[in-house]
């Protein structure tokens, strides 16, 4: 991997996860240096979309604990902030974006504004909008949707609220993972270079066509097999970084 995580995609799933299960050799995928190279390429990879021009190292650094740029730790510390197991709540998006801005938790106050941004909800319905979100998506019928079905429902509802000021995009992402995690999933790796894609996903699951944006989580979770695979492959100490 350079500083960029190129992904490499396998030809499909299912050799993929044959060569996977080949590399680990009986390790178990749930290893926490396993793990953390996955939240680390998710990390780059959201930060990416953000305009932000981490590297891997840095992004890599700021686990360490070493000098790192602040948005990088802080979206490590949003990951963080949440227990994996936490239900999605108002609550849990204000902790996601506290810890993400560096801000006290607060909704906005007034309509997002500049050339091409959304106007969002009006402010005095933003917490009323997201209750329904969270109630809707927390409904027993709700059970039976995809983890990408699920994550492309909080990703583009937040995206469409704007509930605060700044790092919308990012607590959306942080949602979506935790969603799709919880419900099986690998967690999606998106990259700046899905920018355009995924900006016209979100804007046809404005229209209720959230298909292209279900196929892009898809997509997104099925890289954390490449990841894991490219790794494993480079017999670096980067696992162990």
């Amino acid at each position: 991997m350079t500083d960029a995580v190129p992904i490499r995609l396998a030809p499909n799933s299912a050799l993929k996860q044959k060569r996977l299960a080949a590399l680990l050799a009986g390790r178990p995928e749930s290893d926490p240096a396993l793990q953390a190279l996955l939240e680390d390429a998710q990390l780059l990879g959201s930060l990416e979309l953000a305009g932000s021009s981490c590297t891997w190292e840095e992004v890599r650094a700021a686990r360490r604990g070493a000098r790192a740029p602040d948005e990088a730790l802080r979206l490590r510390a949003a990951r963080g902030a949440v227990a994996p197991d936490a239900v999605l709540s108002l609550d849990v998006l204000a902790r996601w974006h506290a810890a993400a801005s560096g801000q006290l938790a607060a909704f906005r106050g007034a309509a997002p504004s500049g050339p091409g941004v959304a106007p969002g909800a009006p402010p005095e319905f933003i917490a009323s909008r997201l209750q329904s979100m969270v109630d809707w998506l927390g409904d027993s019928s709700q059970r039976e949707l995809r983890p990408d079905a699920l994550g492309a429902l909080a990703m583009a509802r937040i995206v469409e609220i704007r509930p605060f000021a700044d790092c919308n995009g990012r607590v959306a992402r942080l949602a979506a993972s935790h969603l799709m995690v919880q419900r099986g999933a690998r967690p999606p790796i998106l990259l700046g270079a899905d920018r355009s894609r995924l900006q016209a996903a979100l804007a046809a699951a404005f229209e209720l066509d959230t298909e292209p944006l279900c196929r892009l989580l898809d997509e997104a979770s099925a890289r954390a097999l490449d990841v894991l695979i490219q790794a494993l492959e480079a017999e670096r100490p980067l696992l162990d970084a």
